[in-house]
């Protein structure tokens, strides 16, 4: 050992430091790959231990193909939310296509994972084409906004045209309704004349819908415990 020692200490520094590699380069490898596993973990752990402020997915949106105009909304959600997001955490969710009749792989994992979200009451808002929104409101997803718009925001919603989404259970094309109550009731509010969203990227969030059921709806998930959040994000996609 001493005269390898002797050896390696007449070595220039290159060849120290190729000499190292060669004897121990699967030690320095491993040793980097637990320092980059430990801090992902670090990372993750902290991010999502943090409450959350609002979880809201935007269904078959051009801002799942606009990585700015998707940024864009984030960050001006969280200065107009006055969201500090050291302490909380915000996801709005722009990647989610779903279909009526189409069952490929990919939708169906996204169909399953928004079906976990609502019964394991995480999310908080649901944006899409109506009749992607009908399926979720066959299971009593959607709150009745009755009980969360006051009269004030009622008013300035109609003042500014915007329509009022009403799910009836008792329509023919709806079929097995879980609820008991077959009255129709208002559960949410159409934004085919948000300009804020009309006017975001190339071509907006949404297509101009060219038949009742492409026309995007606002809803809020009847389970959610940060109803007061979603009405928030609303009434910033309003003004």
């Amino acid at each position: 050992m001493k005269i390898e020692l002797e050896k390696f200490l007449e070595l220039s520094g290159r060849k120290k430091a190729g000499y190292i590699w060669d004897y121990y380069k699967w030690w320095i490898i491993g040793v980097i790959a637990v320092i980059i596993a430990l801090t992902v973990f670090m990372r993750d752990y902290r991010e999502n231990s943090k409450p959350t402020y609002l979880y809201a997915e935007m269904l078959n949106s051009y801002l799942g193909y606009d990585t700015d105009g998707a940024n864009t909304l984030y960050d001006d959600f969280v200065r107009c939310a006055g969201i500090d997001l050291t302490r909380e955490h915000l996801t709005i969710g722009t990647e989610m296509t779903l279909a009526v009749d189409d069952f490929n792989t990919t939708m169906m994992a996204f169909q399953q994972r928004l079906a976990a979200n609502y019964s394991a009451g995480q999310i908080d808002v649901v944006i899409g084409p109506k009749d992607i929104m009908e399926r979720p409101a066959n299971c009593d997803a959607y709150a009745d906004f009755n009980t969360l718009i006051d009269d004030d925001l009622a008013d300035e919603l109609a003042d500014r045209g915007y329509e009022f989404y009403y799910f009836d259970p008792s329509a023919d094309e709806i079929e097995d309704y879980e609820g008991d109550d077959l009255t129709p009731y208002w559960a949410g509010i159409y934004l085919d004349n948000c300009s804020y969203l009309n006017n975001m990227g190339d071509s907006g969030a949404y297509p101009v819908a060219e038949t009742e059921g492409e026309r995007p709806v606002f809803t809020i998930a009847a389970n959610s415990n940060r109803t007061d959040h979603a009405v928030e994000f609303l009434k910033f996609l309003i003004e």
